[in-house]
């Protein structure tokens, strides 16, 4: 009897376990790519960058990577950085409206995940880190400096524009912190 008891526990946790993890993969199916920063060098308070009127997103720094970062995701960051940015009303008409705030940076980790074993939850998921510096267009000045990660959870909604799209939603957290209107 007790052994009957212990095995059907064990079947309810594994079970449950299966929908914890089916219900995390469809939220992530949904969100896609997971965003976070970190600022290592502070912007300032939440207002700092409200004088900027458009961004200008260099060429990210590979370098430090020798290569393990596939081509792809490289073409892809800028692209999705700038869809991001345009999205925040400072910085929504685009182009090069001075003034210019200049986002460069280097790629500092990444990691092309596991198998279809990340859906199960029994591998690591992709990820992306970049080191940013935000920097006056005008004097070229750096402003501050953030980490920047983009990850990527869901089993379906994988690849370089997924990867991308999470460092992009970093950069475009940091710059909302930033952003923020009086009153709002």
């Amino acid at each position: 009897m007790r052994r009957g008891l212990v095995i059907g526990l064990l079947g309810l946790l594994v079970a449950g376990g299966c929908v914890s993890t089916a219900a995390k993969q469809a939220f992530y199916g949904v969100t896609g790519a997971s965003a976070r920063y970190f600022e290592v060098e502070s912007l300032g308070d939440e207002r700092s960058l409200l004088g900027y009127r458009s961004v200008r997103v260099e060429k990210f720094d590979a370098s430090l990577m020798r290569g393990a970062i596939p081509r792809d995701v490289l073409a892809e960051v800028r692209p999705a950085i700038q869809a991001k940015v345009a999205e925040l009303e400072p910085f929504a008409a685009g182009g090069e409206a001075e003034p210019v705030l200049v986002i460069r940076g280097k790629f500092h980790d990444y990691d092309p995940g596991g198998s279809a074993l990340r859906a199960a939850g029994l591998s690591g998921n992709p990820f992306l880190t970049a080191q940013i510096e935000l920097v006056d267009g005008a004097s070229g000045k750096v402003l501050g400096v953030a980490m920047v990660t983009g990850t990527v959870k869901s089993a379906l909604r994988t690849g370089a524009k997924e990867l991308a799209d999470g460092v992009a939603k970093a950069v475009k957290g940091l710059l909302e912190a930033h952003t923020e209107r009086p009153g709002e």
